[in-house]
């Protein structure tokens, strides 16, 4: 056991040691602070490193974190949870960006905290409730990481995009479904409470997640909820060019839904599934009176204002110039002009593939912007 633990346990609790810490311009001097800190000037700076380094792979399980830290990651075997120092809020297309912006700050790469599940879970238990202004649930590539990056402009909002905490906490087959509510309930509390100046939670889901809409909805029955869709044919032709992770046969998601294990049909007929499945899993739920449904063809400045309006976020003109600012560049590369590519897609597929595409998943797309709910899913073979 390292004989610096109370000191680093000091560290890990103080907000002035950490923001002391934050002001130093690099390593030598960080390492010269937490020298000062600590009473070891005696340690040379690549012996100081060895101390932390031990000290940062032992659970932190009796220093109160929430607040000052923000959880970012959750190893599901080891049940451990992984804290950072957050740099201002997200604004990234993805929290993984935003996550990796944090990462690199000096005081990050050097000071890496972690705590057990349970005591995570412990700290959220002094925290408020949090309820999230708004979900947004979606079929991949079809407009939710536009929407999440203009709400993000608003001074009142905290955007979890895709929160890869979120994320493999609900692909914890090994957690009960009580473990799992309970957990999720006290890592959003804690993602919150490390941005208490932005007070609007608003979440958006991985793809997959729909099918945990009833865990979800078990804990926020009142949360307002968008629910995006997209031409079928043009979310393939996307994942053709570049497969998400429910598209490329990841089997960390086996679990999560019986059209996610090993395939034997052809890859596109395989998606096709797949987008099926989603479609029809949201079709359960579209008669929810707090759902609205939206679909990428529809999205404008206008729409936006509408989905935040939904939310209870009320942009003024100066966050609404924002907003019409980041609609001018692509959603997932910042700083590129968007050019829409709708055409191109609609025309990537050969005329075969383009009519299987539509026989499967036509009518499932159509009866939901619709709002019909009797929904079947449609499993292609080959």
């Amino acid at each position: 056991m390292s004989n610096y633990v109370s000191y680093y346990h000091a560290l890990l609790g103080s907000t002035e040691q950490v923001a002391y810490c934050q002001q130093a311009n690099s390593l030598v001097e960080l390492l010269s602070r937490i020298k000062s800190l600590w009473n070891c000037a005696q340690l040379d700076d690549g012996e100081l490193l060895g101390e932390i380094n031990c000290l940062n792979q032992i659970p932190v399980d009796d220093v109160m974190l929430a607040g000052n830290w923000l959880p970012y990651r959750y190893q599901p075997k080891r049940k451990i949870v992984n804290w950072l120092v957050p740099v201002g809020h997200a604004t990234e297309p993805f929290q993984d960006e935003y996550l990796s912006r944090c990462s690199q700050q000096l005081f990050n790469q050097i000071i890496q905290p972690r705590s057990s599940l349970e005591f995570a879970q412990l700290q959220a238990i002094n925290l408020p409730h949090v309820q999230p202004a708004g979900f947004i649930f979606h079929l991949s590539r079809c407009g939710s990481t536009l929407i999440s990056g203009c709400l993000s402009e608003l001074d009142s909002t905290c955007v979890f995009s895709e929160s890869p905490l979120l994320t493999e906490l609900l692909l914890d087959d090994q957690l009960s479904l009580e473990e799992r509510e309970v957990s999720l309930r006290a890592f959003i509390n804690l993602q919150a409470a490390a941005f208490p100046h932005r007070p609007q939670v608003i979440i958006k889901w991985n793809a997959w997640d729909i099918f945990q809409w009833e865990l979800v909805r078990r804990l926020f029955p009142q949360i307002p909820v968008v629910f995006l869709v997209r031409d079928p044919v043009e979310i393939l032709a996307s994942h053709q060019r570049s497969a998400g992770r429910h598209m490329a046969g990841d089997p960390g998601l086996a679990g999560v839904a019986p059209v996610f294990s090993s395939r034997e049909e052809s890859l596109l007929v395989w998606r096709c599934n797949i987008l099926a499945a989603l479609l029809s899993e949201m079709g359960r739920f579209i008669s929810d009176p707090k759902i609205m449904r939206v679909d990428y063809r529809d999205l404008n400045g206008n729409q936006i204002e509408k989905i935040a309006h939904h939310f209870d976020v009320f942009p003024d003109s100066e966050s609404f110039q924002r907003i019409i600012q980041r609609l001018r560049f692509h959603s997932k590369v910042p700083g590129v002009a968007f050019a829409s590519d709708r055409q191109v897609k609609q025309t990537l597929f050969s005329a075969a593939d383009k009519s299987c595409i539509q026989q499967s998943l036509e009518h499932l797309y159509t009866s939901f912007l619709h709002g019909e709910f009797e929904f079947t899913k449609r499993v292609l073979h080959e």
